[in-house]
């Protein structure tokens, strides 16, 4: 080797140190950071874009004339032009970020990587090399903590995002990206770039290395067990087998064996030294250095000897492909079955289920001391909703009986103890059906255990479809350019038929089409098209990157399917590489034939044009967000922004509104331009300036809009009838008397009443209301039911009324009133509030007292004198009549409750129950 070589060799070294120190920084910042950070990350990726734009030459700009270039400039175009339309321009821009820092790394490839073996083979190494790190930090952080004690000030001090840094385990490995399914997107490409790597190491040194790099990424990768991921893996391996050479296709089949057989075992033992981050076990840690000593000595070794053997043995090898599945099918099959006792660790509760028929069951525990169990079970809106109904929770002192109803799907029994070394010995049931609690699996390790307990009903599957149903309602309301990007995000609570929060529908396909419609979509798919194509192209010419590619690109659009890898921060920069390698390495028979004296600019100077604005217009809403978090924040300051941001001129706007702001003129333009905006935060807050300013028509108009707009969201409903309320707040002021002088605020907030239950009815759960809301409405539907319309009656019953059940609200239509609960024994419910006593039974009514004074409480029952209560620590016996003997003093403000306890003997029937000032 000459000198010369040897100082280009030791200046790329360097260069890819820092390459995957940078990338790794990235994938670590664009995840779990703050918007702030984020956009930071965005704007040096615009910078760095540009700079190189112009100072590349031709020959590496014209590079980008390819197919694959060509989808990806479409699909980052169609999201820049979206943020100018986005719902939500602070959702938008934080995301559009998170693809320029990758697009950044895309250009770094393209336009400066040699077109060459080695250098194809240095990026793979960078790309596995960068992604190790994040592994091996969460794997200590989750166990010994050694490692991450360094890390984790300096990674809170650059992004807030990062407030709790250590990973931890329950079931699967939580990274310290947070999402295990996330996490595993970017390490399914590392693991693939790793195994390319051994598979093609020319040395015994590289060998090393590149087997250390592979256990490091597998094992990490296991441990955070996203089962689709793993299924989308399985297949990519298979097509990496399917793609191979003939003459390396042994020795890769037996590295795969290898990396999972051996990251098995160190993920089974691993997990019982996960626990406490400061004082948990080394476990994990001891266990990768063995294994990673372990693959070593059979690379070195052993595969390499049995790879040449199976050489030209093609029917041998199938033959042992045959046989692996079928002793691992046998495997899983016993696996599944053989069980025995559990004995309790540190982690103190664990889970099973079962498939049971409906009926009663009594459930009979053998232990070495009483340990809880829960039985909950899953129907079919449980599993829509992720949730479950609990049918017993006791100790096993006694045996615990449940009744398994007939719309059940699964049946979950949650077993802890806080003590360790107590033993369960048998968990068995007997009713409808006979059986036993499978507990101790003798053959699986626990994590992957708890992992498939609920693979017959799986909540998160079923929601999923939901989440993707919601997206598609989403999109028909921009079905060509879409609502921009963070549209789901911004808009899902309005057509939702349930409240959840997901910020992404964990479908790429559809959330491309949500957010850049139908064109967003075609440029999506344009992508993997143009990927597939290139790949199929190549293959003759350079089979074995192709195999890694293709493994890649179905890992990366396949996993798609079901995560929202392709909108994370930390997974494109590791996609974009590989669209990156594709471009350099496989385009060539595909670019575009040029003239020599064509420099490109078809391309140099739009995407030029395109991150120079962006760099303007991300710097422009740092600055405005830097003065936003000042501590010498002025009016000033947020006409300033709202002139300067323009992804979050909104906030600023609000800010102003919300503030002694100091010219009517201008709050009066920022709110009407904000009440054009969807939103589903600053709904209320804009209300609440119109009632400030005396509009209050334009206040429920805005209110009525924020309803349909976060129509399943409980708070929001909760903020609007409290404002509806602080409207004629304090009763009797002249303000008040004024807003209720005819009977337009009380039908104002009626129709809102009306809206919650036409909501509720739709909706697969129901929105409920607080003490102060349900006593708010309860006087305005007592005024309302009134023959005729009368302003004092309407002020009496605002200032005296607690609650009445005739005309108590029920926005769930179960003839109940919300603020009544059955505590003891059982009572039917009729309409207009009245019920009867199946047994005896204790009723409670929950109301809040505003107002001092001496409260009387009335019940209209044949048999009144029957009745007793207590309110407020005073017993209150009835005469015949139904009128309260004793007087109750109470003392109210705004958050004070009361509550109201009847007790009522079997078989009284009690038309009404009225508590008031007198």
């Amino acid at each position: 080797m000459t000198e010369k070589t040897a100082k280009s060799n030791a200046g790329k070294g360097w260069l890819c140190c820092v390459a995957i120190i940078v990338l790794c920084v990235i994938s670590c910042f664009a995840q779990n950071g703050t918007y702030t950070t984020k956009k930071v990350l965005g704007l040096l990726g615009a910078v760095g874009i540009i700079g190189m734009m112009l100072f590349a030459d031709k020959a590496r700009i014209k590079r980008l004339m390819s197919p694959p270039s060509f989808a990806l400039l479409a699909y980052l175009l169609l999201e820049a032009l979206s943020t100018f339309y986005a719902r939500s321009g602070k959702f938008a821009i934080a995301e559009f970020s998170c693809n320029l820092i990758a697009f950044a790394v895309f250009m770094a490839i393209v336009l400066f990587s040699d077109n060459g073996k080695q250098s194809f083979r240095r990026i793979a190494a960078v790309l596995a090399t960068a992604a190790s790190p994040v592994g091996l930090l969460s794997i200590d952080a989750a166990s010994c903590n050694i490692l991450m004690r360094p890390v984790r000030p300096l990674l809170e001090f650059v992004g807030r995002g990062y407030d709790n840094t250590g990973a931890y385990f329950y079931s699967r490995l939580n990274t310290i990206l947070g999402n295990p399914n996330i996490y595993a997107g970017l390490m399914s490409v590392a693991c693939l770039m790793s195994l390319w790597l051994v598979l093609t190491s020319e040395s015994r040194r590289q060998r090393i290395l590149c087997t250390v790099l592979l256990m490091v990424n597998a094992v990490s990768y296991l441990l955070a067990f996203s089962m689709g991921s793993l299924g989308v893996f399985v297949v990519a391996c298979v097509l990496m087998l399917v793609l191979s050479p003939k003459e390396p296709r042994s020795g890769l089949f037996l590295l795969l064996l290898q990396t999972a057989v051996i990251a098995l075992i160190v993920g089974a033992v691993s997990v019982k030294g996960f626990g406490d981050t400061v004082t948990g076990s080394p476990l994990p840690m001891i266990m990768l250095v063995v294994g990673c000593v372990a693959a070593c000595l059979l690379e070195i070794g052993v595969r390499g000897k049995l790879a040449e053997r199976l050489t030209d043995k093609g029917k041998l090898l199938i033959g042992a492909v045959a046989g692996i599945v079928v002793v691992i099918t046998i495997y899983l099959i016993a696996a599944l079955n053989v069980t025995g006792a559990y004995t309790f660790g540190t982690e103190g509760d664990f889970r099973r289920t079962a498939d049971l028929p409906a009926g009663d069951y009594t459930l009979s525990v053998d232990a070495s001391a009483p340990v809880n169990v829960r039985v909950a079970y899953k129907n079919t809106n449980n599993l829509v909703q992720n949730n479950e109904t609990d049918l017993a929770n006791a100790s096993t002192d006694n045996d615990i009986t449940f009744t398994v109803p007939e719309d059940s799907k699964l049946v979950f029994f949650y077993i802890s103890c806080d003590q360790p070394g107590v033993t369960i010995n048998t968990a068995t049931y007997t009713g409808a059906k006979n059986g036993s609690v499978k507990l101790g699996y003798k053959l699986l390790p626990a994590f992957i255990a708890d992992r498939i307990q609920d693979l017959t009903a799986n909540g998160n599957v079923v929601q999923r479809g939901v989440y993707r149903q919601d997206a598609i309602k989403l999109w028909k309301t921009a079905p060509v350019f879409g609502r921009g990007l963070g549209g789901f995000e911004n808009g899902v609570a309005s057509v939702q038929d349930y409240y959840y929060e997901t910020k992404y529908a964990h479908n790429h396909y559809v959330e491309a089409l949500c957010d850049l419609g139908v064109l967003g979509l075609l440029a999506f798919l344009s992508m993997l098209g143009t990927a597939v194509w290139t790949l199929v192209k190549s293959h003759k010419e350079k089979p074995l990157i192709v195999m890694l590619l293709a493994a890649c690109v179905l890992q990366m659009f396949g996993q798609a399917v079901t995560d929202v890898t392709w909108s994370s921060g930390s997974c494109l920069p590791m996609f974009f590489a590989v669209l990156a390698a594709i471009t350099v390495f496989c385009a060539d028979s595909l670019r575009l034939k040029l003239p020599e004296k064509n420099k490109g600019g078809a391309v140099r100077w739009p995407v030029t044009v395109v991150c120079a604005v962006f760099t303007v217009l991300i710097g422009l809403n740092l600055i405005a967000q830097s003065k936003l978090n000042s501590d010498n924040l002025t009016l000033d300051d947020l006409k300033l922004g709202a002139k300067i941001d323009l992804f979050e001129a909104n906030d600023y706007k609000m800010s102003y509104l919300m503030s002694n702001y100091d010219d009517e003129t201008l709050a009066a333009k920022y709110a009407a331009s904000l009440s054009r905006v969807e939103s589903n935060t600053i709904t209320v807050l804009l209300a609440q300036y119109y009632a400030n300013t005396g509009d209050f028509n334009r206040a429920f108009d805005i209110l009525d809009r924020g309803a349909e707009y976060t129509r399943a969201n409980a708070e929001q409903w909760q903020k609007i009838f409290r404002l509806e309320e602080a409207i004629v707040d304090p009763v009797g002021s002249l303000s008040a008397v004024e807003r209720i002088k005819d009977d337009t605020y009380i039908k104002r907030v009626v129709n809102s009443y009306n809206k919650l239950c036409e909501t509720n009815a739709q909706q697969l759960d129901d929105v409920t209301l607080t003490e102060r809301n349900n006593t708010f409405l309860n006087k305005v539907l007592a005024i309302s039911a009134t023959d005729s319309y009368d302003m004092r009656t309407a002020m009496n019953t605002f200032s005296n009324l607690v609650l009445d059940t005739a005309s108590a609200p029920d926005v769930n239509a179960d003839n109940q009133p919300d603020f009544a609960e059955v505590t003891e024994g059982s009572a039917s419910w009729n309409e207009g509030g009245a019920f009867t006593a199946d047994t005896d039974c204790t009723i409670s009514f929950t109301a809040v007292i505003k107002n001092d004074g001496d409260y009387a409480l009335t019940v209209q029952s044949s048999n009144a004198a029957g009745i007793t209560a207590e309110v407020g620590g005073t017993t209150v016996t009835f005469d015949a009549a139904g009128k309260g003997t004793t007087p109750v003093h109470q003392l109210g403000d705004a958050d004070s409750t009361t509550t109201i306890a009847l007790h009522v003997p079997a078989g009284t029937t009690v038309e009404r129950v009225i508590y008031t000032m007198e």
